[in-house]
């Protein structure tokens, strides 16, 4: 008993952690979105990395590939762990698959911020990170192993969900290939098959969220509505692999065959028992999803399609589909785990944000069709302003601590001096350098910048875990000793210039606090 106490705390902690970390990416991801809404508004800087394009690249990026799709994942562990428990093995297998699914996260971020994007709508990123997603596959599949292995007889949403993140890797590689993929070969066409493919792929995750919550057994029925499209979706990706294009007509059917999710999720909502807070979290996911579902078909039609296509309206409807529909379909998945959610003017400060951002664009496309006389510069402002309303839902997870030891403050210093710092200069050094008369060529600049906000992590961590605190602290130290010397080196020698020593100069103000401040005490207490 106690062991099983023991593994359900672990487990608890596992899905507490890594979904404030992921969340995190979440709003950065908002903040990305702001500051791209701030460039359409005209307020844009000549800067190598915040440029309109880098930002809207990365904010699409985090949307998709963040936040949203690492907590979906979880489903299946959250699902098992509700029926049988969970392994010990299995949590470190998970924990490596989330931590290379950040180390992708990063990788994505920075090559976008520095300008290596495909320039395609859903998948700007290189093609060469999905090997990333892909390796970290490896271990997701090593995690529902061990956790199955709790069953003593495999139920069928397992046989599936193992079938099918086993052959996930490779189909990501495929589907993604800027070759063979599906993606590059439905740029230009109105994506009727791909629309199919994405919803489709929403009703099973619907199923399980379900199933996860509902106070007892459920039973699903009216299955012919989800197997109708399924058939015709995996027809259409045969098609397009080897025969050709689809016709326009051949997609309009195959978008309108996701009319069929309407009732189906309206029956399964109905049959299931779950607790209101979780069933308000769901109702909002499904309305959400429903509405884009009938929108879209609307706006499938020939004559009105060409009307809003690529303006506005389009972009309003994406950002119900991942703001709303998804991300609450998260919310209700860990409303139970995370006492956060239960916060609940904050999930409603973030849905009049995105509702309002919905307004706003919506607007802005009838303004763009010409049916419509509100000037579209004044609806995003609107728009923007909505974007920080909806930013401000991360506080609930902020806990500001207000008193610090000396050395704890020391090290919040180092915090907002140099992980702050080192984010701000990656961000605006190649717009504030020529301004300050310093020589940027902006290549190996940025590995420097990156090296500033590490010393800054160092800091955080002794911030964040006292037993480690002045060790880290004092390597903390030892870094700024080195980077401090080689910095005036290149200042001294001429290789770099005035820059290079006030960098100096700021290191070596933290090892002199340091050594005067804290390094005498410790060797006192020590004798």
């Amino acid at each position: 008993m106690e062991k099983l106490i023991n593994t359900s705390n672990n487990f608890e902690q596992f899905i507490n952690k890594h979904f404030k970390i992921s969340i995190a990416f979440f709003a950065i991801g908002l903040f990305f979105g702001i500051i791209y809404s701030l460039n359409l508004l005209g307020f844009n800087i000549d800067s190598q990395t915040l440029n309109p394009v880098n930002m809207r690249a990365i904010h699409i990026s985090l949307m998709l590939y963040g936040f949203v799709p690492l907590m979906l994942s979880y489903l299946p562990f959250l699902l098992i762990n509700k029926e049988v428990g969970n392994s010990r093995e299995g949590l470190r297998y998970l924990n490596l698959y989330t931590l290379i699914w950040y180390i992708f996260l990063v990788f994505m971020v920075m090559s976008l911020l520095l300008g290596k994007n495909r320039g395609l709508a859903f998948y700007d990123f290189a093609y060469e990170l999905n090997f990333l997603l892909a390796f970290a596959g490896l271990f997701y599949i090593l995690a529902l192993y061990k956790f199955i292995k709790l069953y003593a007889v495999l139920s069928l949403w397992i046989k599936v969900c193992l079938r099918v993140v086993i052959i996930a890797p490779i189909t990501l590689l495929i589907l993604m290939n800027p070759i063979i993929g599906q993606v590059e070969s439905t740029v230009s066409g109105p994506h009727g098959d791909n629309t199919l493919g994405m919803s489709l792929a929403l009703i099973p995750i619907y199923y399980l969220i379900i199933k996860l919550l509902n106070e007892g057994q459920f039973k699903a029925r009216w299955n012919i509505l989800w197997i109708i499209p399924t058939v015709f979706y995996f027809g259409s990706v045969l098609y397009r692999i080897f025969i050709g294009h689809l016709s326009y007509n051949q997609e309009w059917f195959l978008q309108y065959l996701t009319l069929l999710y309407v009732p189906l999720l309206y029956r399964w909502y109905k049959d299931s028992q779950i607790s209101d807070i979780a069933k308000k979290a769901l109702l909002v996911s499904i309305l959400a999803f429903l509405f884009v579902d009938v929108e879209g078909n609307i706006l499938f039609i020939p004559e009105i399609r060409w009307l809003f296509h690529r303006n506005d309206l389009i972009v309003a409807h994406a950002h119900v589909a991942m703001g709303i529909g998804v991300f609450f379909m998260v919310i209700s998945m860990f409303i139970n785990h995370i006492k956060e959610l239960h916060k609940e003017i904050f999930l409603k400060i973030y849905l009049v944000g995105i509702l309002g951002i919905f307004t706003a664009l919506s607007i802005s496309g009838f303004t763009q069709a010409g049916f419509s006389l509100v000037e579209t510069y004044t609806l995003w402002i609107f728009r923007t302003l909505f974007g920080v309303v909806a930013f401000t839902f991360i506080f609930a997870f902020i806990k500001i601590k207000t008193s610090y030891s000396k050395l704890g403050f020391y090290n919040l210093i180092g915090v907002l001096s140099d992980g702050l710092g080192g984010v701000f200069l990656i961000l605006l050094a190649s717009f504030l350098y020529p301004i300050l008369r310093f020589s940027f060529s902006g290549v190996y600049e940025y590995v420097v910048f990156t090296f500033v906000s590490m010393t800054g992590i160092i800091h955080y961590l002794a911030l964040k875990n006292e037993a480690y605190q002045m060790i880290l602290t004092k390597l903390s130290v030892i870094i700024r000793v080195f980077a401090s010397s080689m910095f005036f080196a290149l200042y001294s020698s001429g290789k770099l210039g005035i820059e290079a020593l006030v960098i100096c100069l700021f290191d070596l103000t933290f090892i002199f606090v340091y050594l005067i401040f804290f390094e005498k005490k410790e060797f006192l207490c020590k004798d």
